[in-house]
């Protein structure tokens, strides 16, 4: 049984940390201020920009660690619960949650 595997189904804790740090990014970068409509704005193309970076480092760390269909699966949920945690929106977390896993799977394929 591939080492990979077993860290897909144990590697909880890194993968927390991981939502964490993606999750931080993000209200760093937009906070949830600014995505209920609060405060300054910031152009769809800024938005998509943030979202593509935070979205790429957890592609590049699914990679690394091997991650698989659980694994992405725990990372996807992670985020979302962090995301709720810091106060965003339902309809953008859904649509960050969404795009992580569509981009993960994208990538999967290319490889």
């Amino acid at each position: 049984m591939p080492l990979s595997f077993l860290k897909g189904l144990f590697g909880s804790s890194e993968i927390k940390t991981l939502a964490q740090s993606l999750a931080n990014e993000l209200s760093r970068r937009y906070p949830p201020a600014m995505a209920t409509g609060e405060g300054r704005k910031l152009s769809p193309q800024a938005v998509t920009n943030i979202l593509e970076s935070v979205i790429n480092k957890a592609v590049s760390k699914s990679h690394e660690w091997n991650l698989g269909v659980i694994g992405k699966a725990k990372l996807g949920n992670a985020l979302r619960w962090e995301l709720k945690d810091k106060g965003y929106p339902d309809k953008f977390i859904e649509m960050v949650t969404e795009a992580l896993v569509v981009y993960m799977s994208r990538q999967e394929k290319k490889s």
